[in-house]
């Protein structure tokens, strides 16, 4: 258990090696808590977050009693109903979800408290409980986002590795539209440079907008640790050109420049305009919120960085 111990935050039951997490170590674990309070990161716009699997490297947890223990937190006298986010960090529909089915679950368990919802997903396996979200949504309030960073299928790929190509994530808009779920869509991570061609995000828009989504937001990449320097590595070979001009846009650090944000902004207006994609859930986020605007792991995870719209 020591060797755990930044992993586990629950009794462990086992330890198993499954077809749906290749190469990962996957931990079975009886969770103590679900609920968390992200009231003071400002890198939030929900109060609450929660999770039924967490990714920490070639390991991963999954929290079997999930669903019991949040029954037992959102049934407390204290429990004020606020909304509950999944995949602010970790997507809760990675391909283990195939196999454990925790999220209907939990998804049941704020629904019967009248607990509002909020998903984060890259993942089209969201789509496996859109029956069960419709239903939902009838009686509590369901926000779904999902990230498309670009629709070029090598440059998603790179960015992130292992995940469902944009061809499956528009789809997935298209069917969240057709649930009358709303979909909003983050452009995230947006890689500079390559992805944000003025003509290739109004094709993107022009590809959301006809796949029926409600809005969209946009969130220049983030360069961190060794992900970051593993992305600048493979830009030197694949595109040696753009060296410089990245290390102008970010200088030192792992953000772009502020003048790089604002001449993005000023190119994306208009476009959001003309598609219809500027709602009004998209201008009351706060300027840090942005799942997945970082290089993500190979886990479709999620984090959070700055949004421009």
């Amino acid at each position: 258990m020591a060797a755990l111990t930044e992993l586990v935050c629950g009794d462990l039951m086992r330890s198993v090696m499954i077809p749906e997490a290749p190469g990962i170590r996957v931990h079975e674990i009886l969770a103590r808590t679900m609920l968390e309070s992200v009231t003071g990161d400002r890198s939030h716009r929900y109060s609450f977050a929660t999770s039924t699997l967490q990714r920490l490297g070639g390991e991963l947890q999954v929290k079997m009693n999930a669903a019991g223990v949040l029954r037992r937190e959102v049934h407390r006298r204290s429990w004020r109903r606020e909304t509950v986010a999944f995949g602010t960090v970790d997507d809760p529909y990675q391909p283990v979800e195939e196999r454990y089915r925790l999220m209907p679950q939990v998804l049941a368990v704020l629904a019967e408290s009248q607990t509002p919802i909020a998903l984060f997903t890259s993942s089209p396996l969201l789509s496996r409980d859109l029956p069960l979200l419709r239903l939902i949504a009838r009686s509590v309030p369901v926000t779904v986002s999902i990230a498309v960073p670009t629709l070029d299928p090598a440059l998603s790929s790179r960015l992130e590795p292992g995940a469902s190509t944009p061809q499956a994530r528009v789809a997935l808009v298209e069917g969240l539209a057709s649930a009358g779920l709303a979909p909003h869509v983050r452009i995230a991570p947006l890689a500079p440079l390559l992805a944000d061609g003025t003509s290739q995000l109004s094709e993107l828009l022009s590809a959301l907008a006809d796949a029926g989504a409600a809005r969209v937001s946009v969130s220049p990449l983030q360069l961190d640790g060794d992900l970051g320097t593993e992305f600048l590595d493979w830009l030197g070979v694949e595109h040696p050109a753009l060296v410089r001009r990245y290390r102008s846009l970010y200088g030192k650090r792992s953000f772009v420049s502020a003048e790089y944000s604002m001449k993005l902004r000023s190119r994306m207006g208009p476009l959001v305009e003309r598609y219809g994609l500027g709602g009004d859930a998209v201008s009351d986020l706060p300027p840090t919120l942005a799942p997945a605007a970082r290089l993500p792991r190979d886990d479709f995870s999620t984090t959070s960085a700055l949004t421009l719209f």
